[in-house]
C-alpha cells in the first residue's frame, strides 16, 4: 500500500509539472489570418522614360506592425515589406521565384502565418499568388510566393505550385518561425 501512494504522489507530481506546459502550448497556436490588397492606404504613380507604363506603388496595412508595398514597373509587380521605416526590398528575389516571365500579383489575398499568443497575433510570415508568363507553351502560370517576415532582413523563402500548393506553402511559412 505505501509502494503505492508513492506512485501516486509521483504520478500527481508529473502531471502537476506538465500541466502547466501544456496550458502555455495551448495559448499559442499557429493560425492564418488574411488581408486584402483591394484598398490602398495611399497609392502614388511613377513616370520613368525606360518603362512605358510607368508604374505604382501602393501602401496596404499589414498585421503585427507590418505594412504591404504592392509596387509594379515594366509590367512586373510585386511585394515589398515594411515595417517600422525598415523595408525589405524583394524585388530580385520574387522575380527569380515567379512562374516565368514577368511575374505579378495575381489576386488581392495576403495570407499572413503566425502565432496567436493570449489573444494576440504576431506573424512570423506571408504568402500571396504571383502569376507569370510561360513564353513556350504561351499560358500563364501561378504559384505561391512564401515571405518570412523578420523586418528589413525579411526575405522570399520558397514558392509552391500545384494540387497540394497551399499545404505545401503553410509548411514552408511555419518552418521559417523555427529558423
Amino acid at each position: 500500500m505505501k509502494r503505492m501512494r508513492l506512485n501516486r504522489a509521483s504520478l500527481l507530481l508529473i502531471v502537476s509539472l506538465l500541466l502547466p506546459l501544456r496550458m502555455a502550448s495551448a495559448e499559442e497556436r499557429v493560425v492564418s489570418k488574411y488581408t486584402s490588397t483591394a484598398k490602398a492606404k495611399s497609392l502614388s504613380f511613377k513616370k520613368d522614360n525606360e518603362e512605358p507604363g510607368g508604374g505604382f506603388e501602393a501602401v496596404f496595412a499589414g498585421l503585427g506592425g507590418y505594412q504591404l508595398l504592392h509596387l509594379s514597373g515594366d509590367e512586373r509587380s510585386w511585394i515589398n515589406v515594411r515595417h517600422g521605416k525598415e523595408i525589405a526590398d524583394l524585388y530580385a528575389a520574387t522575380t527569380e521565384a515567379g512562374p516565368g516571365s514577368f511575374p505579378r500579383k495575381a489576386n488581392d489575398i495576403v495570407e499572413w502565418r503566425g502565432v496567436e499568443r493570449n489573444g494576440r497575433f504576431e506573424p512570423f510570415a506571408i504568402i500571396y499568388r504571383l502569376e507569370g508568363n510561360d513564353e513556350e507553351k504561351g499560358i500563364t502560370k501561378t504559384r505561391l510566393i512564401v515571405i518570412k517576415l523578420d523586418k528589413k532582413r525579411s526575405a522570399v523563402i520558397g514558392f509552391a505550385e500545384g494540387a497540394n500548393e497551399d499545404a505545401e506553402a503553410k509548411t514552408i511559412a511555419d518552418r521559417a518561425r523555427s529558423r
